[in-house]
């Protein structure tokens, strides 16, 4: 009886140990595809979601930043041309 015993201990410890090395195994596999599927990506001009998210919102920001600067410069423009007509006057 104790044999039986014995036996099953000893063939549950190997499937365990089985499951085991098939989920190390599958981990490999997963990291193996990973890096192949992204110097693909990269060989290939692609970015990931992050990077396309990030440029993203550098592009909304940049874009705020060039409206707010050409409302600047549009109330800066006739001034400008006041003090040219002021100096001009001035000279002759």
């Amino acid at each position: 009886m104790q044999s039986r015993n014995q036996i099953i201990d000893d063939l549950s410890k190997l499937i365990t140990n089985a499951f085991g090395l098939a989920q190390n195994a599958t981990g490999e596999i997963e990291n193996a595809v990973k890096g192949l599927l992204d110097r693909y990506l990269a060989d290939k001009g692609l970015v990931t979601r992050e990077e396309y998210e990030v440029l993203k919102e550098m592009h909304s920001e940049l874009k705020n930043e060039v409206h707010s600067l050409r409302k600047e410069l549009n109330t800066l423009k006739p001034k400008t041309r006041s003090i040219k007509a002021n100096t001009s006057n001035k000279n002759k």
